[in-house]
């Protein structure tokens, strides 16, 4: 797909390996007067009962993924997808196509408030419009390389952090040792992501250096 953002818009990709901080490096971005949208949560928004892809899912994986509430259950979804790489192709296949059209499509716009998965900039933050006389907006996009999107932005931002953080965030959020092996050998190793990053952000537990590093990267761009 050939990047569709206008000209007085400069677009960000932000990646990473899981459990890397990414979520909390786009809220500094939002802070900084730019909208962010979460591949992840655009996901959630196209699995809701009624849409194409809920309805995909339900043929390719059975109703037993599904909650009491008819909502797919995302926690086991994801631990029969994780346990079977071809499985977890046939979910990306239903997933990534509708959801690389919804980020492409709100980010023709400009990135506009009220989409779903948009991270909208909070009040007081820095206006969108930058001296430059452009926009900036960014996409959190975990799997912007494995799947082939990199084409689609004007610079990719990678997060990464030690292995040993990652498994313990993974543990905090209740997964098992086991699970963890599985989403961490689903994903492209972080350092690969960090070398085709044009920037890195390192992210090793302390949000403050985390955050100073995101704010120098906008300033670069807002600078060029």
């Amino acid at each position: 797909m050939t990047r569709q953002s206008p000209p007085s818009v400069r677009t960000l990709c932000l990646t990473g390996g899981i459990a890397c901080g990414k979520t909390l490096v786009a809220s500094f971005w939002a802070r900084l007067g730019i909208p962010v949208i979460e591949a992840d949560a655009v996901c959630h928004d196209l699995v809701r009962p009624g849409r194409p892809a809920h309805a995909a899912i339900v043929r390719a994986f059975g109703r037993n993924v599904l909650a009491p509430d008819g909502q797919v259950d995302r926690p086991a979804l994801g631990r029969l997808v994780f346990a079977d790489p071809a499985r977890l192709a046939a979910l990306n296949a239903i997933l990534h196509p509708p959801a690389r059209r919804a980020i492409a499509a709100w980010v023709a716009k400009g990135g506009p408030a009220g989409a779903p998965g948009v991270v909208a900039p909070g009040a007081g933050s820095t206006p969108p419009l930058q001296p430059g006389g452009f926009r900036i907006v960014a996409a959190v996009v975990p799997l912007v390389y494995e799947a082939g999107w990199e084409s689609d932005w004007d610079r990719v931002v990678c997060v990464a952090a030690p292995p040993t953080l990652q498994r313990r965030r993974l543990a905090a959020r209740g997964l098992a040792s086991t699970e963890i092996r599985r989403r961490l050998a689903a994903q492209w190793p972080v350092p690969d992501k960090a070398r085709r990053a044009d920037a890195v952000i390192f992210n090793a537990g302390v949000p403050a250096l985390a955050e100073e590093q995101a704010r120098r990267i906008v300033e670069r761009i807002r600078e060029t």
